[in-house]
């Protein structure tokens, strides 16, 4: 069920009359109902996946708390000594019953997304030694959403581990964050403690609050349906077809892209954030004007920020804080005389786990691998080389934060960023290589990409330079620190001139727009 499709919004409009004319202890009821539906609308009998997820994490979490809660009982009538030992015993169960769960959990997700992946890995070296394939390729279907609800279900027995939030009783509530369906289709990632207590609330219908969501609702749908969709057409003829162009072509291309996944990304955030705030739920912010960061480091903080998150929750985090990180940073910390180079050395390792799992999370495939080392030596390197910096910044006496140097650094960051998304864009590497070597070659013909597009009308590419000029108009305000969103959701005549633009926008130039074909949403594969 696509996102922007009609029978998602009839789907909507009766879960949320059904959801407000419920009475008020039911209300969470309605929210699992109408998830249940959407996940077996869209993945049918491959919902079981799904289930066996939660039961996993639910059982496994209800073990983790039992031990935790004997442990407690337990510990105030023995000594000193032998609570020790007791809580030794009680945390060495807790890890393997977390070990156990978390790797059945991540199991299936690699099973079914990565099997092929990996065989064709061990195939290629069996045709090294025996000269032969020994493992077959399979066509497995994914349910929806395999690779959120997972690491979501990962976040949560993590957190009942780690004591941050109790073991959920009930499974049915369990099945409803893991399930819930805003965010089943691309995020955003969120905690349990975060939609739990939001899901045990009565939310009362509020006009206010639910004509602010139907706005961002609306600012969604005009980035998906009325810009990305239209930027579509652009880059996917210059990907597909990259011989046939180069230089000035291939870089709007790439420029293309990289507007339009942010615009379909962000734009179907918007769309399930606004859907979610309809039913009084507040779910996770995913981006920051990512566009306007001084680095690439803060680029991953703005952009799909809570991915990053959970990679730093879940990864960084326990890798830096591992018996092998600390042996690391011992041996580090004898050798190296420098106090600056023997923090930053050890976090090679963390980084360089953060960014293969980035990677590999996107897709089974060797592109999403260097993808995600691409990003790891840019930030790495740039931890690695920052005293040099500020040794040059002393010598010019260039002021590091003057706004020429803030731009230029935008720039290249940006530019960094456009290469990384072309690699992400790209069939495969070796077209990407084709397409960065193809930028050497200067040719300033753009009205060849236009010729070459007979899906779009002349028109359309005012409207994408419109909406494009808009957009970033409105993000520099707000990077500037004016609340766009609000100047426009405290005056009622200015929320319903939006409101009734962005439909008119939506109507008649996404669904019926000319020459429109829907485009699935990027991030919608994962």
């Amino acid at each position: 069920m696509n996102l922007t499709s009609l029978v998602f919004f009839v789907f909507l409009g009766v879960s949320l009359i059904l959801y407000y004319i419920i009475p008020k202890k039911a209300q969470w009821v309605i929210l699992l109902v109408s998830s249940l539906f959407f996940f077996v609308y869209s993945s049918g009998l491959l919902t079981l996946y799904m289930i066996a997820t939660t039961l996993l994490i639910y059982v496994g979490a209800l073990f983790i708390q039992k031990i935790k809660d004997d442990f407690k009982a337990k510990k105030k009538t023995l000594s000193k000594e032998d609570r020790k030992k007791l809580k030794s015993a009680a945390n060495k169960k807790e890890k393997e019953v977390l070990t156990v769960i978390v790797i059945a959990c991540v199991g299936m997700l690699v099973v079914l997304k990565y099997c092929n992946f990996l065989g064709n890995i061990v195939n290629s070296v069996s045709e090294i030694i025996v000269n032969n394939s020994i493992l077959p390729s399979f066509n497995l279907l994914l349910p929806l959403g395999i690779s959120y609800y997972t690491l979501m279900s990962v976040s949560y027995i993590v957190d009942v581990y780690r004591g941050t939030i109790e073991a959920e009783k009930n499974p049915c509530r369990l099945l409803l964050f893991v399930c819930y369906f805003p965010h089943i289709t691309e995020g955003p990632f969120d905690t349990y403690d975060n939609l739990n207590s939001q899901f045990r609330e009565y939310h009362k219908f509020d006009y206010d609050s639910f004509i602010n969501a139907l706005c961002l609702l609306l600012f969604g749908l005009v980035k998906k349906m009325v810009l990305a969709d239209r930027l579509a057409y652009i880059s996917n003829e210059i990907f597909d077809n990259y011989t046939s162009y180069s230089g000035f072509q291939v870089l709007a291309g790439m420029l293309s892209y990289t507007i339009c996944i942010y615009a379909d990304f962000s734009g179907c955030i918007d769309i399930v954030r606004g859907v979610s705030k309809m039913f009084g739920i507040d779910i996770a912010e995913n981006f920051n004007r990512p566009f306007f960061s001084h680095t690439v480091q803060e680029f991953w903080r703005r952009w799909h920020i809570t991915l990053g998150s959970w990679l730093k929750n879940y990864i960084f985090y326990p890798v830096s804080l591992s018996k092998v990180e600390k042996n690391l940073s011992k041996k580090i910390n004898n050798v190296c005389k420098s106090r600056y180079y023997a923090a930053a050395i050890p976090t090679f390792l963390p980084l360089l786990c953060v960014w293969m799992v980035m990677g590999i999370w996107h897709g089974a495939s060797w592109k999403y691998v260097v993808y995600g080392l691409y990003y790891f030596a840019i930030i790495f390197l740039g931890v690695m080389c920052e005293p040099i910096f500020l040794k040059l910044f002393k010598k010019s006496k260039l002021q590091r934060n003057g706004k020429a140097f803030g731009a230029f650094q935008i720039i290249r960051t940006d530019l960094l960023v456009t290469v990384g998304l072309t690699m992400f864009r790209a069939d495969t590497l070796s077209q990407f290589g084709s397409m960065i070597k193809s930028l050497a070659s200067i040719n300033f013909n753009i009205l060849s990409i236009v010729n070459q597009c007979p899906d779009l009308h002349k028109l359309d590419y005012l409207f994408i330079a419109f909406l494009v000029i808009v957009l970033f108009i409105k993000e520099l305000k707000e990077e500037n620190g004016k609340n766009i969103d609000s100047w426009i959701k405290t005056n009622a005549f200015r929320r319903w001139l939006w409101i009734t633009a962005a439909i008119l926008m939506v109507i008649l130039l996404g669904i019926y727009g000319t020459g429109y074909t829907e485009q699935v949403s990027v991030y919608a594969e994962f």
